[in-house]
């Protein structure tokens, strides 16, 4: 018997030759065109570079870890953690477990100097800052709302606040103010006004001490300036205490020591409904692959809020234990900071003579951190491939390429909202062969220019 096929509408083959139909939704279709990480990392995931096993391979530092305590968390870590049944099941929740919370109480009690001891009721953990940091952007601001960031600034906050949240940045100029002045407030509320004119309401300000990418610690008088703006707008002052601990001595007047908003009484220049302090275990533990980041709030309400969205970002119970173990442990952990301050000041000493002995300018007052923030501006090529290039942040975006045509990658100013072009952030906590071997791809790259 013979079937006779019916034209009954376009093959298969037709239908898929015809113009592309995305197969996602609307907001599917713009995440995937969005820039791809995973394509932007693959040459440099791909082939590390090290010192004696691959000495031609792609030097990153451009990612801001605390590598100089690499090899120690990982021993204490083999060492010291016996998992239990229990850490494979859900546990106690989302939020952390009663143990963890009485830990890291006690720890930014006693290390960020606080005041009063902290309340373990008021701690909220997720898997990772990133994630607090989206969950407050679902819980203090709508879509279209506004967040008030420094120039520079930590490049994630953008997708963290925006990419799912749809809160945008509204990035603080400052021109001639020093911004680690309290005349910054200034700048802070004309980019708020200027923000509100436009349609934007601003649901918050991003206090990021000590700052990346500049390693600077804000004086006191600076913090309580930038609460009372929060307090005479009612908008909430998140303070990114995230490296508190990796700060260390240097040469350098401009630095000043670190102070956290949980050190004083802040209660004559802020509502405690306003100031929230997050923190997280990837800086000053070296465990960003823990993925362990907590906020300390005083509102209730927005414990609330957060607690109810928490499932989406719960940290395993294996990684609670891990941070729950290490912070209480307080011998070997004073040890352990103690040490990694020591490193990181000679890290960033060495660094420095480096960039002297170069000529490299960077900027003053950084004590805190594992980041350099250089200026490159005389060296920013002014063609490519023949053709000349005006454009400042075009300029700038081809002395990145040819760092990585040339197996370094360095975070560019562009990035990192910088005010100027030409700006680049180093990070210095890797070992020093790899660190004068970076370098020393940077000062060939730019002897070409």
């Amino acid at each position: 018997m013979t079937i006779k096929q019916q034209n009954s509408g376009p093959t298969l083959n037709a239908t898929m030759s015809s113009a592309h139909v995305s197969t996602l939704s609307k907001r599917g279709a713009e995440l995937a065109n969005i820039p791809s990480l995973r394509d932007k990392w693959k040459p440099i995931l791909d082939n590390p570079y090290d010192p004696d096993k691959n000495p031609d391979g792609f030097i990153a530092l451009g990612v801001s870890e605390n590598y100089a305590m690499l090899p120690e968390i990982k021993e204490y870590v083999n060492k010291n953690i016996k998992l239990q049944a229990n850490d494979f099941s859900y546990g106690e929740g989302p939020w952390g477990t009663r143990r963890l919370r009485n830990a890291m109480a006690k720890f930014m009690t006693k290390h960020f100097g606080a005041l009063n001891p902290l309340n373990p009721d008021k701690l909220l953990f997720s898997n990772g800052v990133t994630s607090i940091c989206e969950e407050l952007a679902f819980t203090i601001a709508d879509p279209g709302d506004g967040v008030l960031y420094s120039r520079p600034i930590y490049q994630a906050f953008q997708m963290d606040f925006g990419l799912k949240g749809n809160v945008k940045p509204v990035f603080t100029d400052f021109g001639d103010v020093d911004q680690f002045s309290p005349g910054a407030a200034v700048k802070y509320e004309e980019a708020l006004l200027k923000a509100r004119s436009e349609g934007i309401r601003v649901r918050a300000l991003m206090l990021c001490n000590p700052h990346n990418p500049l390693g600077q610690c804000y004086p006191k008088d600076t913090i309580i300036a930038l609460m009372k703006l929060c307090n005479k707008y009612k908008i909430h002052l998140l303070c990114d205490e995230i490296y508190a601990i990796s700060v260390y001595d240097v040469p350098d007047e401009n630095a000043v020591p670190f102070t956290s908003v949980l050190s004083f009484d802040t209660s004559s220049y802020i509502s405690p409904d306003y100031l929230h302090v997050i923190y997280g275990m990837s800086k000053d533990f070296a465990a960003g692959g823990v993925r362990m980041g907590c906020i300390y709030l005083e509102n209730k309400e927005l414990l609330d809020a957060m607690s109810a969205i928490s499932q989406f970002h719960w940290p395993g119970g294996p990684s609670q234990e891990i941070a729950t173990s290490i912070l209480e442990d307080g011998a070997w952990l004073d040890h352990f900071l103690q040490l990694s301050r020591e490193r990181l000041s000679e890290r960033n000493k060495q660094t420095r003579r480096i960039l002297d002995d170069a000529g490299i300018k960077y900027h003053l007052g950084s004590n805190a951190g594992f980041f350099l923030w250089i200026n490159l501006q005389p060296y920013l090529p002014r063609e490519t491939a023949g053709k000349p290039i005006d454009d400042g942040w075009q300029r700038e975006a081809a002395l990145s390429q040819q760092f990585i045509d040339n197996g370094v990658y360095l975070t560019e100013g562009q990035g990192l909202s910088s005010e100027a072009p030409g700006w680049f952030r180093v990070i210095f906590s890797q070992d020093e062969r790899v660190i004068r071997a970076g370098l020393e791809r940077v000062f060939k790259t730019i002897d070409k220019v």
